[in-house]
């Protein structure tokens, strides 16, 4: 059985392809919000998931200085952070140790302006 070409004007054809094609452009419009939104979420998932790393290294750090490794510290400081402890005596003896630390993320699209930075905070206590 062979098909027979379509005996339809072509101004009928391509009337019937452009009502086909009808809201294409609505629905392309549509990706540019959708794309950004998944570029913000994809940097919050990102920056949290560098915040919760840094939290918990920092605290090994401190946890590892208030046992006696004074090294652990200078090990911790990279060129990307900037880490800034804190040593307070206690009036029962000892000592407590902060530490604050910043961290810059990576910057997953131009939409913001600066490139994002993380800050943790740690604490022990040395007896």
């Amino acid at each position: 059985m062979r098909l027979r070409p379509s005996r339809m004007p072509v101004t009928e054809k391509f009337t019937k392809f452009k009502d086909s094609e009808r809201g294409s452009i609505e629905a392309g419009l549509t990706f540019i919000p959708t794309t950004a939104f998944f570029l913000l979420i994809l940097q919050l998932v990102i920056s949290s998931g560098f915040q919760i790393a840094e939290k918990v290294s920092l605290q090994n750090v401190v946890t590892r200085a208030a046992l006696g490794d004074s090294q652990a510290a200078e090990l911790f400081a990279a060129k990307n952070r900037v880490v800034r402890s804190e040593s307070i005596s206690l009036p029962g003896g000892g000592e407590l140790i902060l530490a604050n630390s910043e961290v810059s993320t990576p910057r997953v699209t131009n939409v913001l302006a600066g490139n994002p930075r993380m800050k943790a905070e740690a604490i022990a206590i040395r007896e």
